[in-house]
């Protein structure tokens, strides 16, 4: 007796992995056969599926694997197509579509025709005492209203368990980026991102500009700007371009990309060799991505007199998210 005592306790264990496994499998086919019944009844075949939002509207790692799992059972199901994930996230990017709404109607609707696509499938989740409620919604790429809708509660077990663990985990204490020893000179928000000026030197003939983006979006952000026409003015019309020597692999060349709610440094460099600024100057930036032509002016800026080196973060370094 002593001995088959192991072998129940086992057994019992496998039993409830397995039964928990099977609602997960079950909860996940059910909000997939929703959606699929939708998109069969509007005489829809090709669905983009962006990722699933939290209920502050984040992109988590929750939300992404969700989406990644439905994608995975309407493909099984085999009734319909689905776009592919880095394909959708290229295209967005191409057309600057950071998210479905009216206001970006033409930007969804152009999407949607270069992926060939019929409906957008947007979702969020919300954890409750029962699991995670996840709500599916089919949004009509031309109106970019929802046309229809799933809902299932997945329980809070199999794959999701040690995702819902990790989210459960106090976060690490990181230094924050913008710290005191360096300040804030100057700072820009739109729609898709912030900009902060943190430092501005001069090092023998050159005049950089340490910069700061932040992505506020919930999908990846290109940011990039016009070599030529991005300078230092001073109040008397006195320009500064940029040296192109120095930039050929910079922001206004090269561009990067900012992933959601994260930040990246970046570093102009302009040209002072005949006669540098003294007082008060502007940047004039002049954006190419993620809105061409949007022009940014940053004015009472003033140069520091000690010199400094290159920062020691690279552009296409990534920091840590920026505090809440």
């Amino acid at each position: 007796m002593i001995r088959l005592l192991p072998c129940l306790i086992l057994l019992v264990l496998w039993h409830s992995t397995s039964l928990a496994a099977s609602k997960y499998e079950d909860s996940v086919k059910e909000l997939a056969e929703g959606v699929a019944a939708e998109a069969i009844k509007m005489k829809k075949s090709r669905l983009a599926l962006l990722d699933f939002v939290d209920s502050k509207g984040d992109v988590t790692p929750i939300g992404q694997f969700l989406a990644e799992e439905l994608a995975t059972h309407l493909l099984v199901a085999g009734e319909l197509k689905v776009v592919d994930r880095k394909l959708l996230i290229a295209t967005m990017e191409k057309h600057q579509l950071t998210h479905l709404d009216t206001s970006q109607a033409k930007a969804a609707k152009k999407v949607a025709k270069a992926l060939r696509a019929d409906l957008y499938v947007t979702g969020a989740y919300l954890e409750i005492p029962e699991g995670i409620q996840v709500t599916a919604k089919l949004i009509g790429p031309y109106t970019v209203y929802p046309v229809g809708a799933s809902r299932t509660i997945v329980p809070k077990s199999g794959p999701l368990a040690a995702l819902l663990k990790q989210a459960a985990a106090p976060a690490p204490v990181t230094t924050a980026v913008v710290t005191e020893s360096a300040p804030v000179l100057s700072a820009h928000e739109n729609e898709m991102y912030k900009l902060t000026i943190l430092s501005i030197s001069r090092q023998d003939d050159q005049i950089g500009l340490d910069l700061l983006f932040t992505n506020r979006t919930a999908h990846p952000v290109k940011i990039g700007c016009q070599l030529l026409d991005t300078y230092l003015v001073d109040e008397h019309g006195e320009h500064w371009k940029q040296n192109v020597a120095h930039n050929r692999e910079g922001l206004c060349t090269r561009g990067m990309e900012v992933n959601p709610k994260r930040q990246q440094h970046a570093r102009l460099s302009f040209l002072a060799t005949e006669k540098p600024p003294t007082g008060p100057i502007t940047l004039h930036y002049h954006e190419t991505s993620p809105r061409a032509d949007r022009i940014i002016t940053l004015d009472g800026l003033k140069i520091d007199t000690a010199p400094v080196g290159e920062p020691e973060v690279p552009v296409t370094q990534e920091s840590t998210p920026p505090t809440p």
